[in-house]
C-alpha cells in the first residue's frame, strides 16, 4: 500500500519542485541569455576593433604613400636635365633615413630609368602597374616575398606639366604592415590576415601562412561563408559567427581604406566561451546553493506550518476516534491554522453539547421515561438530530401505547382460555369414566355371543348334510339344464351373428351408395372408385338374401329348441323347490353363524375403537392440563407486561 505523504511533505515537494523548476528556467534563461548577449558584445566589439585595426593599416600605409609623396617632390627627381646619378644620390639619401628595401624609377612603359640593384629591372609584369597605368594615382602593392624579405611595394606617378612621365616606385618592408596584424591580439588562438578583392589572403602576422597564397572561399568553403566573403570583398564592415575549420568562430572585417584589401579578424568562440562556461558554472553553483538555502527555508516554513496543522489533525485524529473531551490547542501563528485550529475547538465544543444532549434524552428513554422533551439546543444541519430523537420519542410512545393495549387485551384472553382449558379438562376425566364404564358392558356381550356361537355351529352341520343329498340330484339335473341352455345360447349367438352380419350388410350398402354419389362428385378421376362401389354394393345385396334364408332355418331350429327347454325347465323347477328348501334351512344356519361370528367381530371392533377412544381421552386430558398450565404462565406473563407498561412515563401521562 502507497504511503501517504505528510503535508509538510507535500509542501515541500511542491515548493522545491517550483524553486527547482524556477531556479532551472532561470539558469537555462540567463546561460541562453549569457550566450547571446556574449555573441553579441564580441561580435560588436570585434567589428569595432576591425574597423579600427583597418584604420591603422591604412594610416601606416597613408604614412609610406606621404614619404614616397615627400619623395616624388625632390627638385633632382622632378627638374629637366638632372642626371642619374644625382637622381639615384637623393633615392640613396632617403633609403638612410627611412627603411627601404629598395628604391627606383622607371618610364612610363615599366623600365628602370634609375635605382637600386635590387630594384627589378622592369615592372612592367607587376600587377601594380597595370593599376598604375590605369588608375594614374599612388599604388600600394599587394606583400610579396623576395630576396628573403617579405616587401611591400608603393608606386606612384611622376607628373609634368599634369601628365604622367615616369614612376617612382619604393619597397618597405613588410614589419610595418605585420606589426599591426601582430598587435590585433584576440584570445589565444586568435588570428588576423588581410584578403585582396578576390579573397587571396596576402597578409598574415604568420608568414609561413602567407607564402602559402590561400584563397578564403577555397579555404573555408562552408554554407553561408561565401554570402560573408562577399561582403568583405564588396568593402562592407560587418561582424558574423563562423565556421572555420570546422570550429566556430567570432569574424569581423572591415576595408582598408585607400586599398582595395580587407582586413579580417576571426577568434574560436570557445577561447571566449571558457570564461562564459566558467560564470555559468559557478551561476550553476550559486543557484544550487541558493536553492539549498531555500529548501532549509522552505522545510522550517514547512516545520512550523506542519507543526501548526498538526495542532488540528491530532486533535481530528482523537476525534475520529470518539474523543470529545480533550482541549484543543490552539495555534499562535496568527495563520490559517490558528483560525482553524480555533473553528475546531468550537465544533469539538458544540459536538460535545449535541452529545451530552442525545446521551441525556436517550438516558431518559432507556429508563421508560419517554415524557421528557428533546433540548432545543441543535442547531444547523444538527437539527436533523433532534427531529431524529423527536422521532423516536414519539414512536417509542406510541409503541408503548400499542403494547398496553396489546397486553391488556392477552391479559383478558389468557384468562379465558384459562376457563376452557378448565372445563376442557374435566371433561376429558368424564369422559374416560364414561369409556371405562362402556368397555365393561361390552365385555359382557361378547361372552353371550360366544354361547350363541357354539349353538349356531351344531346346526349348521346339521344342514350341511342334508344339503349334501340334494345337491347331488341337483347337480345332475343342473348339468342337464345347463346343456338345454348352453344350446340355447348357442343359438342365440348365432341369431346375433346373423343380425350382425345383416347390419354390417346394410351398412355396407349404404356405404356403396355413399361412395357411388362422392366418385360421382369426383368426376372423371372417380370413375374407377365408382365401379368398386357398384360391386361393393351387389355383394351386399347377395349377402343380405343369403342370411334371409339363413335366418329362416335358424327360426326353425330355435323353435324346436324353446320346446325341449320348456320341458327341462319344468322337469328342474321340482328338484329346485326341494334344493330351495334345503338351501333355506341350511341359509337359515349359515346366517346364525354369520351373525354370531359378525357380533363378535362387531363387538371386539367397538372395543379395540372404545380403547382408541379411551386413549385419546387420556391425552385430550393430558393436553388439557398442559392447556391449563400455558394459559397459567400466559395469564401470568401478561399481567406482568402490564407491570411493566404502567411503569413507562408517557407524554400527555401514565399508561390506563
Amino acid at each position: 500500500m502507497k504511503k501517504k505523504r505528510t503535508i509538510k511533505q507535500i509542501i515541500e515537494y511542491y515548493v522545491m519542485s517550483a524553486a527547482i523548476s524556477l531556479g532551472v528556467l532561470l539558469t537555462v534563461v540567463m546561460i541562453i541569455s549569457s550566450f547571446i548577449s556574449t555573441d553579441k558584445i564580441l561580435l560588436d566589439n570585434l567589428q569595432l576593433m576591425a574597423k579600427t585595426s583597418s584604420q591603422n593599416v591604412g594610416a601606416n600605409l597613408h604614412l609610406l604613400t606621404d614619404r614616397m609623396a615627400n619623395l616624388a617632390l625632390e627638385p633632382a627627381l622632378t627638374q629637366d636635365g638632372s642626371s642619374s646619378e644625382a637622381k639615384q644620390k637623393v633615392l640613396d639619401e632617403r633609403e638612410t633615413r627611412i627603411e627601404f628595401v629598395w628604391l627606383a624609377g622607371y618610364d612610363l612603359s615599366g623600365k628602370k630609368l634609375y635605382g637600386d640593384e635590387k630594384s627589378p629591372d622592369s615592372i612592367a609584369d607587376k600587377k601594380y602597374y597595370s593599376y598604375l597605368d590605369q588608375t594614374g594615382n599612388i599604388v600600394i602593392a599587394e606583400p610579396y616575398y623576395e630576396d628573403n624579405i617579405w616587401q611591400i611595394c608603393v608606386a606612384l606617378p611622376m607628373k609634368k606639366d599634369g601628365e604622367n612621365h615616369s614612376y617612382l616606385v619604393g619597397s618597405y618592408k613588410y614589419d610595418l604592415l605585420n606589426d599591426v596584424l601582430s598587435n590585433i591580439n584576440i584570445g589565444v588562438t586568435g588570428d588576423s590576415y588581410i584578403i585582396n578583392e578576390e579573397g587571396t589572403i596576402i597578409a598574415d602576422k604568420d608568414l609561413e601562412s602567407m607564402q602559402k597564397h590561400e584563397n578564403i572561399y577555397e579555404l573555408y568553403d562552408y554554407g553561408k561563408n561565401k554570402e560573408v566573403f562577399d561582403n568583405m570583398i564588396n568593402f562592407q564592415t560587418g561582424s558574423e559567427s563562423m565556421r572555420l575549420h570546422r570550429v566556430n568562430h567570432y569574424v569581423a572585417y572591415a576595408p582598408v581604406p585607400g586599398t582595395n584589401w580587407t582586413l579580417i579578424i576571426d577568434a574560436p568562440r570557445r577561447e571566449f566561451q571558457r570564461t562564459l562556461f566558467l560564470s555559468v558554472f559557478i551561476c550553476i553553483i550559486l543557484a544550487v546553493l541558493l536553492l539549498l538555502i531555500a529548501r532549509y527555508v522552505i522545510v522550517k516554513m514547512a516545520d512550523s506550518i506542519s507543526d501548526s496543522l498538526s495542532l488540528a489533525t491530532g486533535r481530528l485524529s482523537s476525534l475520529s476516534e470518539g474523543n470529545l473531551k480533550d482541549d484543543v490547542v490552539l495555534a499562535q501563528t496568527n495563520e490559517e491554522a490558528q483560525i482553524l485550529t480555533g473553528a475546531l475547538a468550537k465544533t469539538i465544543a458544540s459536538m460535545d453539547g449535541y452529545i451530552n444532549d442525545i446521551e441525556s434524552s436517550l438516558g431518559y428513554l432507556s429508563e421508560g421515561d419517554y415524557s421528557k422533551e428533546v433540548p432545543d439546543s441543535f442547531h444547523g444541519d444538527f437539527a436533523a438530530i433532534r427531529e431524529a430523537l423527536i422521532s423516536i420519542s414519539e414512536s417509542l410512545n406510541d409503541t408503548m401505547r400499542r403494547i398496553n393495549h396489546s397486553s391488556l387485551a392477552v391479559n383478558e384472553n389468557s384468562s379465558e382460555v384459562s376457563g376452557y382449558a378448565k372445563r376442557l379438562y374435566d371433561g376429558s376425566i368424564e369422559q374416560g369414566a364414561a369409556l371405562e364404564r362402556l368397555i365393561d358392558s361390552i365385555q359382557r356381550i361378547t361372552e353371550q355371543i360366544e354361547h350363541i356361537t357354539e349353538n349356531a355351529e351344531l346346526v349348521k352341520q346339521c344342514a350341511d348334510s342334508a344339503q349334501d343329498k340334494v345337491d347331488q340330484g341337483q347337480e345332475q339335473m343342473n348339468i342337464m339344464l345347463k346343456t338345454m341352455h348352453d344350446i340355447y345360447e348357442n343359438m342365440q349367438e348365432i341369431i346375433k351373428i346373423s343380425q350382425l352380419i345383416e347390419e354390417i350388410s346394410s351398412q355396407t350398402s349404404l356405404l356403396a351408395l355413399n361412395a357411388s354419389i362422392e366418385a360421382a362428385r369426383a368426376g372423371e378421376s372417380g370413375r374407377g372408385f365408382a365401379v368398386v362401389a357398384q360391386q361393393i354394393g351387389v355383394l351386399s345385396d347377395q349377402t343380405a338374401n343369403a342370411l334371409k334364408q339363413t335366418g329362416n332355418i335358424i327360426e326353425q331350429a330355435n323353435i324346436s329348441i324353446e320346446k325341449g327347454l320348456e320341458t327341462a325347465d319344468a322337469t328342474a323347477d321340482s328338484f329346485r323347490e326341494i334344493y330351495e328348501a334345503a338351501e333355506k334351512f341350511t341359509g337359515i344356519s349359515s346366517s346364525m353363524a354369520v351373525v354370531a361370528g359378525q357380533q363378535k367381530e362387531a363387538v371386539a371392533m367397538v372395543t379395540e375403537e372404545t380403547d382408541k377412544v379411551l386413549e385419546i381421552a387420556n391425552i385430550n386430558q393430558q393436553l388439557a392440563r398442559e392447556t391449563d398450565e400455558t394459559a397459567a404462565l400466559s395469564l401470568k406473563q401478561a399481567k406482568d407486561l402490564g407491570e411493566v407498561v404502567a411503569a413507562v412515563k408517557l407524554k400527555g401521562g401514565t399508561l390506563e
